[in-house]
């Protein structure tokens, strides 16, 4: 019986301990780690419009007895909102399929440019070093005393010229290190609709996501602007877009082009347009990331029902 009584106070001091551990890590409503963890999901499911489905829902439920059967009307809206949810992660997939698919077609005309560069300054540097060593012999050979004064100036002549030539050879090499300009051809332009330039066919912006870039992120200044102002605020602090003036709209529309032949681009535009793509599908793949945060909470309130 002492060993029984003894087993059970045991038993009770270890569930007394987690509990008590629960409590301290669980966070406090209303604090500033509770509203940075729920704001953004909050705001991005007031964007898709499931907030409302939400609501209905949980005041469904709030009005369901424990233990009766789920109603056909909180089984169709539970319904609505997965469907919802769904429909908008199928709607950023899209976006990222389709700037998946820009960046891999930019990548290709990229190296095809890259090789072409490299074999045009790979043939000037070898005719650099030709002319150079070959007149640097043809000038060794007319030094000989023998062949008297004037084969050495003609010698020092060809001297003179071989230098002069290699050196701008070299030159040229140096310059063709940009490579050559060629226009994209019909590829998808995503970075169009962000800049209110005209988008090819298929290239676009479901309204959500577009909503979710044009928002202001929960919980940060507002001063910062939204999460496209944010981005472009970026790019031209980090150089791959100019401030203002006609320079911007040159970047830009190297930026955007599409199906214009007029429009040429270099090895560090398509480079820059690839890591500005990149950086708008980091900034568009958040928005799963906070439907998911949405979910969890979802999720943590369907077992909830009236206790009446």
């Amino acid at each position: 019986m002492r060993w029984l009584f003894i087993t059970v106070s045991a038993v009770i001091v270890m569930v007394s301990s987690q509990h008590g551990v629960t409590q301290q890590v669980a966070p406090i409503v209303g604090s500033d780690s509770h509203r940075t963890a729920v704001s953004n999901p909050v705001q991005t499911a007031q964007i898709v419009g499931i907030e409302s489905l939400f609501e209905r829902f949980t005041s469904i439920q709030a009005h369901r007895a424990c233990g009766a059967p789920a109603t056909i009307e909180e089984l169709t809206t539970r319904q609505e909102l997965l469907e919802a949810v769904q429909k908008a992660t199928l709607d950023v997939d899209g976006v990222l399929a389709e700037i998946a698919n820009e960046q891999g077609q930019l990548s290709n005309l990229r190296t095809s440019l890259q090789s072409r560069r490299d074999t045009t300054v790979a043939r000037l540097n070898a005719a650099a070093l030709i002319t150079g060593s070959g007149a640097g012999a043809a000038v060794s050979a007319t030094q000989f005393t023998g062949f008297g004064g004037r084969t050495n100036n003609i010698g020092d002549g060809v001297g003179v010229g071989a230098g002069a030539a290699s050196t701008i050879l070299s030159i040229i090499a140096a310059r063709k290190q940009n490579g050559s300009r060629q226009s994209v051809g019909s590829i998808p332009n995503m970075l169009a609709p962000l800049f209110d330039q005209q988008p090819v066919p298929n290239t676009y912006y479901p309204s959500a996501v577009l909503r979710y870039l044009q928002a202001i992120p929960a919980n940060e200044d507002a001063a910062r602007g939204t999460r496209l102002d944010q981005l472009k605020a970026m790019w031209v602090e980090s150089g791959r877009l100019d401030r203002s003036g006609p320079k911007r709209q040159t970047d830009i529309a190297a930026l955007t082009t599409s199906s214009n032949a007029t429009v040429k681009v270099s090895i560090q535009d398509l480079s820059t347009r690839i890591a500005m793509l990149l950086d708008v599908s980091g900034r568009v793949s958040l928005m799963k990331r906070d439907l998911s945060g949405f979910l969890h909470f979802y999720m943590s309130t369907t077992s909830k029902c009236s206790q009446e």
